[in-house]
């Protein structure tokens, strides 16, 4: 069974905690929290336990939200990765036709007729 080390879990939680203050997602925060939140102009007059209560359910409603997306999107790469690794023979013939086609176009043999092509055109003023 897996077993989850302490300096592990450490790692796991600085790793989460810089990729949170990075320059890609610390902008996004205002929005997510306004949106949990869900405080606008017209709302300020509703009770603060209401708003509380209001702002955890639609909390809860975010986080399941973003963990459906997420699991969904790693089953379905789980799916492809399976369907690719039961063709993995067949996909090794493709692969290493299409590295000998990349080498041969890299050869300075001008067999390729957009080679030739592009080697023969002339502009006329």
């Amino acid at each position: 069974m897996l077993e989850l080390s302490g300096i592990g879990l450490i790692a796991a939680f600085l790793a989460g905690a810089v990729s949170f203050v990075s320059p890609c997602v610390l902008p996004l925060v205002p929005g997510y929290v306004s949106y949990v939140a869900g405080h606008t102009a017209g709302t300020m007059d509703i009770e603060p336990s209401d708003r509380r209560r209001q702002a955890i359910s639609m909390g809860l409603y975010f986080v399941v939200g973003f963990s459906t997306i997420f699991m969904v999107l790693g089953a379905s790469a789980t799916a492809l990765g399976q369907m690719l690794l039961s063709y993995r023979y067949e996909l090794n013939f493709v692969g290493g036709a299409i590295v000998i086609l990349f080498g041969l176009f890299d050869l300075p043999l001008n067999i390729h007729p957009l080679a030739i092509r592009a080697s023969t055109v002339s502009v006329t003023p």
